[in-house]
């Protein structure tokens, strides 16, 4: 058995070192064919093998250097235009709102419309006193509800207060004249709509977050509008008319502190700080846009990576993003900022953001935005308190730009008018214009991305062993198809050799009567046929004497 065990190993041992040299003689990679050559004595086949070791350990040790090298993705950013012209992109939409938000005059109106049944003198006050609060509130500016504390607020959750405010907000003709786009006058109401904010509701330009602002892009292809021109009154000029007559009594601004917020965004972005224009002024809002941009070949690296988020990368775990809206980092910060106040509140400002799942704030809420102003005034980056002393605890948001960011430089210069220019009226005269007709745009892509990489890897493999994507797939196919089905041919041979040794095994030995008659016979066959071997050589040991007899009998005739 172990005999037979042997020597089917030596068998297999040969068989394999055939196969290799049927693969030396036909190997592209250099090094093997001298190593698998079936004349190379013992002394050749060592040198040749440490040579090809050596090269095989060096080009894997470079190769891990590459791929360090592409893992750390490592970015740059370029300058790939300095004159893409201005008229390629959208105007930004200009949302302008009146630090006073309300109209006081329509008090009456709302009273009659929204407490009509109710003749009660306490709660017509409270309804008064929680109009006045939103006044001024917006996000992180809550503290006007302070004076709600120990009032029996709950006494009207049943009144839709976002509903009265929107009833008693600035209607467009109240807060906006004289428009124009690129020196042609619009009216107003055709050309801005009313919508939310995080500043509460506002009139913005060119906007696609509103019912109006679609439904223009619908009847105008151009809308949002575009300019290709710069400078003063190139683009849109708006009179916001302040009516300080109408503001509500109970609000203790100053007359220097009233004016309007502007903000200035791109398309889709819910909201962006905003600038704030004092009253009785002649402004300049100039804007220069940026574009920054991640080519195609980025989207490999994970977003956390990058540093940035693509749109439709729904699948990221730092997308985040309203409900509804593409992925802008406003847009995130929004959503942040929004989950911050439910956490406290268990609720959430509609009127500051977008529709959603969460549930609307009811009168009794109220005091509790102001309870928590403080934690929703400030927010922080997550990565800023090594760096940065923080008083205040804040909110910490994890919002990574926009892999497309469409970003606004704007600089405001306001010029006070003179008394006696505005006399009796308050207003501010807003010109809002591109500084240039060209812009700059920025593009950031990997050092040393796939591309490189594979280059890399077949300068590596072909400085190191001679070879090519060709010889990769000859020794590819030699250990995938080649080697196992010599390894299952073996095993079978084998397996096959092995029933056959058992089968002898098992069967069961005969008595010496049945083993004797074939032994009898195999010894009589094996004589007989010693017999007649040995009348063979004796019949041509005899036709062979004959032969010489009649040759020389011949000779001896012819002599005579």
């Amino acid at each position: 058995m172990g005999c037979t065990s042997t020597a089917h190993s030596h068998r297999f041992a040969q068989s394999a070192w055939q196969l290799a040299l049927r693969f030396g003689k036909r190997t592209t990679i250099h090094g093997l064919d001298r190593l698998l050559s079936a004349r190379a004595s013992k002394w050749e086949r060592f040198v040749w093998l440490c040579t090809f070791v050596s090269a095989f350990l060096g080009a894997v040790y470079v190769c891990l250097i590459l791929s360090a090298r592409y893992n750390a993705a490592h970015f740059q950013t370029v300058v790939d235009s300095t004159r893409y012209p201005v008229y390629r992109i959208p105007f930004p939409v200009i949302t302008i709102c009146n630090r006073n938000r309300l109209n006081w005059q329509r008090l009456a109106q709302a009273k009659s419309r929204f407490m009509s049944n109710i003749s009660d003198s306490a709660q017509l006050s409270l309804f008064e006193h929680i109009v006045g609060s939103y006044d001024d509130a917006y996000f992180g500016h809550f503290q006007s509800f302070e004076r709600l504390r120990n009032q029996p607020t709950e006494l009207l959750n049943y009144i839709n207060f976002s509903q009265v405010v929107d009833f008693m907000t600035w209607r467009c003709d109240e807060l906006l004249s004289d428009c124009q786009w690129r020196h042609y006058a619009y009216n107003c109401c055709d050309i801005f709509s009313k919508r939310r904010s995080k500043n509460g509701l506002c009139w913005a330009f060119n906007s696609l977050e509103t019912d109006e602002g679609r439904r223009m892009q619908l009847l105008d292809p151009m809308w949002p509008w575009r300019t290709g021109s710069a400078g003063p009154m190139s683009a849109l000029s708006v009179r916001v008319l302040i009516q300080p007559s109408k503001h509500w009594p109970g609000n203790n601004k100053k007359a220097e502190l009233k004016g309007i917020d502007v903000m200035v965004t791109e398309p889709f972005v819910w909201h962006n700080n905003p600038f704030y224009i004092p009253s009785n002024t002649e402004t300049t809002l100039e804007i220069e846009p940026i574009i920054y941009f991640y080519d195609n070949d980025t989207r490999g690296v994970r977003s956390d990576q990058r540093q940035c988020v693509f749109d439709d990368e729904h699948n990221s775990r730092d997308f985040k993003s309203l409900q509804g809206y593409v992925y802008m980092i406003e847009n995130c910060l929004s959503e942040c900022h929004q989950e911050y106040l439910v956490r406290y509140c268990n609720c959430t400002m509609d009127l500051l953001f977008p529709p959603g799942q969460y549930r609307s704030c009811r009168a009794q809420d109220l005091l509790c935005l102001a309870e928590h102003n403080d934690l929703l005034l400030y927010s922080h980056q997550p990565g800023e308190k090594d760096f940065v002393r923080n008083n205040f605890e804040g909110m910490s948001c994890k919002c990574f730009r926009n892999c497309y960011s469409l970003n606004y430089i704007s600089d405001v210069r306001p010029a006070f008018l003179p008394p006696d220019v505005y006399a009796n009226s308050s207003y501010v005269d807003l010109d809002v214009h591109y500084r240039f007709e060209t812009i700059m745009v920025y593009r950031t892509s990997l050092v040393f991305g796939w591309v490189d990489l594979m280059v890399s890897f077949g300068g590596i493999a072909g400085l190191f062993l001679g070879c090519s994507l060709i010889s990769g797939m000859e020794l590819a196919y030699f250990l995938c198809i080649e080697v196992p089905a010599f390894g299952v041919d073996g095993l079978h041979r084998y397996w096959r050799t092995r029933q056959q040794m058992d089968t002898e095994m098992t069967t069961p030995t005969l008595n010496f009567q049945q083993n004797t008659p074939s032994r009898l016979m195999e010894n009589y066959i094996m004589q007989l046929k010693s017999e007649q071997a040995q009348q063979e050589k004796l019949k041509q040991k005899s036709s062979f004497y004959n032969w010489q007899r009649n040759t020389f009998a011949q000779k001896n005739v012819i002599r005579k």
